[in-house]
């Protein structure tokens, strides 16, 4: 986010993640966006007609960007299952460094009791381009068992973000890179065996 941002619609944006990352879900008001981002609170309304429209356009655009595996290496010499966790710690790199947001993307599902939100729309849209990849990839396993895994790797990995004291009280510091490989690497080892 060093880069001056190109319109003041992306300012807004930029200033929304932060905001949400700051304050929290709830705490990301209008008056505090409006006032980050140096503009007329009624910018948001112009440029997103509500503060709703504007959360989920944030919300879009962050797990676009969680699910977005183009900075993953294709790694053409590695096992199924290092590849895969190579994968889920590049998202749980993201949710740690941004727990806040994380938090947002699960809002509507947890508090907001919506069967189906954006967020599984993507982790589906995940779960199903990574199970045929690891497929191709000569994993043996049935696809259903495959996709059951990677949801099953995706809530610990979310969990691990959304409750860290839980990982943090088996002496897991998710904050040391090394740590976090080793969490993932376990876990990809453990439940996507042939």
């Amino acid at each position: 986010m060093s880069e001056e941002p190109a319109s003041i619609e992306e300012k807004i944006i930029l200033t929304t993640i932060d905001c949400i990352e700051r304050y929290g879900f709830s705490g990301a008001t209008n008056r505090r966006i409006s006032q980050a981002a140096g503009v007329n609170i009624a910018a948001i309304n112009y440029y997103f007609r509500s503060k709703k429209a504007l959360i989920q356009r944030v919300m879009e655009i962050t797990l676009h960007n969680a699910f977005d595996l183009s900075n993953v290496p294709s790694m053409p010499e590695a096992t199924v299952q290092q590849r895969c966790a190579a994968i889920f710690a590049e998202i749980l790199e993201g949710g740690i460094r941004y727990p806040n947001l994380t938090r947002a993307h699960f809002h509507d599902l947890l508090v907001e009791d919506q069967p189906d939100t954006l967020l599984q729309h993507y982790v589906r849209q995940f779960v199903d381009e990574q199970a045929q990849e690891l497929l191709t990839r000569g994993l043996t396993l049935p696809p259903d068992e495959i996709k059951l895994a990677l949801i099953q790797i995706f809530s610990a990995v979310a969990m691990a973000v959304l409750a860290p004291s839980l990982i943090e009280q088996a002496g897991i510091d998710l904050h040391d890179p090394a740590a976090r490989q080793s969490y993932v690497k376990r876990l990809v080892e453990k439940l996507l065996v042939p």
